[in-house]
């Protein structure tokens, strides 16, 4: 499985940018670059004052690469196409987390909202689930960006 979900310290690093610029960039942009189109929020409270967020590294090289703008005709569904590979239909509970970079003891706080089932003493959960989940986290939809799907 291709990881392409990264918490900020690594968007950091694939950018030059500092955190507080980062945060620009996730707010819409600064007065001179636009902001970045495909982050994730996976905070236990979305609509929180905290937030714990995830950035599709694709976006990220092709920003530090001059293409800044290279995947902002997709749509989400596209993405999560490019993030789920469309041949999985189920993921064990250690990929899920692999994937979205997260502890277990995060994934099993999101309850039903990322709920999963047993699978021979494992949890597992389904590619649908998975997509609806990141579509509700997706900040561009909570923005109000004409991008989603």
């Amino acid at each position: 499985m291709n990881i392409t979900l990264v918490k900020i310290d690594v968007a950091t690093v694939d950018l030059g940018k500092s955190v507080r610029h980062l945060e620009q960039l996730v707010d819409g942009g600064t007065a001179h670059e636009k902001g970045l189109l495909w982050i994730f929020n996976l905070a236990k409270d979305p609509g929180g004052r905290c937030r714990n967020l995830r950035f599709w590294r694709p976006e990220l090289i092709a920003r530090s690469r001059g293409e800044p703008e290279k995947y902002h005709r997709c749509k989400i569904d596209d993405i999560i196409a490019l993030i789920l590979p469309a041949s999985r239909m189920k993921f064990r509970a250690g990929e899920v987390d692999q994937l979205l970079q997260l502890r277990p003891r995060i994934r099993i706080d999101f309850g039903a909202e990322l709920a999963g089932s047993l699978d021979q003493g494992s949890h597992v959960y389904s590619r649908p689930t998975l997509a609806g989940f990141l579509k509700r986290r997706w900040l561009g939809a909570s923005l109000g960006k004409a991008f989603s799907a």
